[in-house]
């Protein structure tokens, strides 16, 4: 039987501690085979009591056959020099920083032949229905069906160019904010017209769920559903105009360019 792969994770903040209690849910990785390190102890004590070893960055990348990196963009370089002793040709170095390409961990890794896989996970992994673009850097060929099924259980795994990850980042990775922005003036309009405050959480989380739900399962075209509910002289053709009105494509179109600019300074940086 073969040995199943020791999972680490450095870096326990909101994504890191998402991935690491998706990996435990998921039940493919036993507790035992979970290693985890952040800077900050606190972070640590929920998952040191499940059952997870709580190491060090040194200590975690020695002993996981998958490392994953999780921490802050500005923090990559010196996390991936502290450990880069540790690493070989026959581990897999998973970056989830935004911005930083496979390029520039392989430049820091200097002529090991380490393969290097970088992901782009938003938030809702935290409730399995993420979308995990990744791509394969210079010494990961082989190393693909490793990373899908380790990140299969919290939500759409899909190999992607590289050329194309600063687009993905600010339309997948932040794409969340932006409907939350949304989500969180629908409640406050809810509320404005004097729904109370739990009839207005279930309208808006409800709409925003429902309709995601219509486009998952339907497999019909956006314009397809909004032309469903777009009765002519109807209410929402009336409200519909305010969006051409006031250019909410354009404003939609520039928001995410402005994610992707700060998506390339990042890489630059």
């Amino acid at each position: 039987m073969r040995k199943k792969k020791t999972i680490g994770v450095i870096g326990c903040g909101n994504m890191g501690s998402i991935l690491v209690k998706g990996l435990l849910e998921s039940g493919l990785y036993p507790a035992s085979r979970i290693y985890i390190s952040d800077t900050q102890k606190k972070k640590l004590k929920y998952f040191k009591r499940a059952g997870l070893q709580v190491v060090d960055n040194r200590r975690l990348s020695e002993n996981a056959d998958v490392v994953i990196i999780a921490v802050k963009p500005d923090a990559v370089e010196e996390v991936v020099s502290e450990i880069k002793e540790f690493l070989t040709p026959s581990k897999v170095l998973v970056s989830i920083a935004a911005g930083i390409s496979t390029a520039r961990i392989e430049k820091i890794l200097l002529k090991k032949s380490v393969p290097v896989i970088r992901v782009m996970p938003n938030l809702n992994v935290r409730v399995r229905a993420g979308l995990l673009p990744y791509c394969p850097g210079r010494y990961a060929d082989g190393c693909e069906g490793l990373v899908e099924k380790l990140l299969a259980p919290l939500g759409i795994v899909f190999k992607l160019s590289e050329e194309k990850f600063d687009a993905v980042t600010a339309i997948s990775g932040s794409g969340p904010g932006f409907i939350f922005y949304i989500a969180e003036n629908i409640k406050r309009i809810c509320k404005k017209k004097k729904f109370t405050e739990q009839q207005s959480a279930i309208i808006t989380s409800y709409l925003i769920y429902g309709s995601g739900k219509m486009l998952a399962e339907t497999k019909l075209s956006p314009d397809r559903l909004k032309e469903m509910v777009s009765s002519p002289g109807g209410t929402t053709v009336a409200g519909l105009k305010v969006f051409e009105e006031k250019n909410f494509p354009e404003i939609l179109k520039e928001s995410i360019e402005k994610a992707e600019n700060r998506s390339k300074e990042l890489s630059r940086a």
